[in-house]
Parts: structure tokens; sequence; C-alpha cells
């Protein structure tokens, strides 16, 4: 009977045709093309630049606008039969490492896909959506590295003299490319304040060798630039990097543990 039953399945499928299930999945990196706040009847658009990676479980955004303001946003998601993507954040701009929720609808296009929060705000009375539409960019090779990392320890060392940083950075690696989004300590009048930064480009890793080109970044500095790190990967969930500045005669040491 069971033979039976699988010829069955097997004329029926040559008769018919069989489809294959889809496999839907968010990740990949995209480059954001416009984004609008609809509400009380007036769209407005904003003016900003932002790239966003999705690996299988996280995601990691970063913005700029035209006045040079930083926003970024890093956390995990959750997607269902692939219109609705719930994100979590870790850590942001905005809300630090609070806990937020923001449920994302889905509109997906063969080019990128479109998302819209709507519930984003509700301003005297009037409720606000946010819409942004993405283009895909393409992705390459996976890496051990693929994944989102926060960092764990910082510090420079300048001949005899040790400096020690309290920032918080996270950075994510997916498809080719990375991102790493921080908030850190600068003296301005002799008190401390603090600021927000991104970078994003391509990298590859072989042996210990991590190699990062550097295409955007709210310092100016890196835009451009290609970065040989060595690493040192302690099991697959620690790695530190040393980079040397020959220029400054600075080195510094970073220690980042994965997110799980």
């Amino acid at each position: 009977m069971k033979k039976i039953l699988i010829l069955a399945a097997l004329i029926s499928c040559i008769i018919f045709g069989c489809k294959k299930k889809e496999i839907v999945t968010q990740a990949g990196v995209y480059r954001m093309d416009k984004q609008m706040a609809s509400g009380g009847g007036k769209d407005t658009v904003y003016k900003r630049t932002q790239i966003k990676i999705y690996t299988d479980r996280y995601f990691m955004w970063a913005g700029m606008a035209p006045d040079s303001s930083v926003g970024f946003g890093t956390g995990a998601y959750n997607l269902d039969t692939g219109h609705t993507i719930l994100e979590r954040n870790i850590y942001s701009s905005g809300y630090l490492d609070s806990s937020k929720s923001f449920n994302l609808a889905i509109t997906r296009r063969d080019s990128g896909y479109t998302q819209i929060i709507p519930d984003l705000a509700v301003i005297k009375g009037v409720k606000y959506k946010l819409i942004e539409d993405y283009s895909r960019i393409h992705t390459s090779d996976t890496s051990v590295l693929d994944g989102l990392w926060k960092l764990d320890k910082v510090f420079w060392v300048k001949g005899k003299d040790t400096t020690k940083s309290n920032e918080t950075q996270f950075k994510i690696f997916w498809g080719g490319h990375f991102m790493f989004v921080h908030r850190y300590p600068l003296m301005q009048g002799g008190k401390p304040t603090f600021k927000n930064g991104f970078g994003y480009g391509t990298f590859s890793f072989k042996s210990d060798s991590l190699t990062e080109e550097e295409e955007w970044s709210s310092h100016t500095a890196l835009v451009g630039h290609k970065f040989s790190i060595k690493i040192n990967l302690t099991g697959k969930d620690v790695y530190s990097q040393v980079i040397d500045d020959k220029k400054t005669g600075e080195q510094t040491t970073e220690i980042y543990r994965r997110v799980q």
C-alpha cells in the first residue's frame, strides 16, 4: 500500500508539477532609497542615507542626515511568513539598551523591499507611520565571522601609556559586508559628552587575516581606507584584533564577543 501511495505521488508530480516550498528570508544587505513619515493627511519625505544589514537572526542599521547627525540601531528579529518582522532593540542611538520592539509590515520586490512601521508615534492626537524603501546590495560568500558581535574591551597603547575606553560598540558581519555602530565619550569644555558613530564597508577573511574596506562612515577619515587586521579567534564566540598605527605609533586592541 505504501509503495502504491509513493508511486501515485510521483505520477502526480509528473502530470501536475511538484511545487518547491519557498524559503523566505530577510538576510541580506540593503540601501535605503526613500524614507517618509505619513500622518494627518500629510506625507513628509526625509533626506537621509541609510544602510541596513540582516543576518539570519540579527539586524543593524545606521543612517546619517544632511546635518551629519547619526542614528543607528541593532537587535534581534523574528520573521513570520515573510510579511511581518518583529524587531527587538538591543542597543540604539534613541533607546540605548532599553527594551523596545517594532512590528514591521514587509512588501517584497525582486530588487529589495518596503517596510512600514504603522505605529511609529502619536503626536497631538495624530498617528504617524514610517515608510522606507530599500534596494538589495549584492552579497558574497559566508564567513565564520558572520553574525552580531559586541565590543567587550578596548585599549590603546602608546609607548608606556595605556588608555582604556568605556564606549559601547556593536559590529555585524554578513555576506562580505560589515558595519559597526558605537556611542563613544568625548571631553568638551572639561565635561564628558557622548557622540554616535558608525562605519560600513566590505570585508574578506582568510586564515587569521581580516581585510576591511571602509565605504561609508560618520568618521570621514576612515572613508576609502583599506585595513588589514590580524584576528585571533578563541573558539567561535570570541575574537581579538590588534591595529598598529604607524603614523602615531599607537596600538589598538579590541576584544569582541558574539551576541547569542
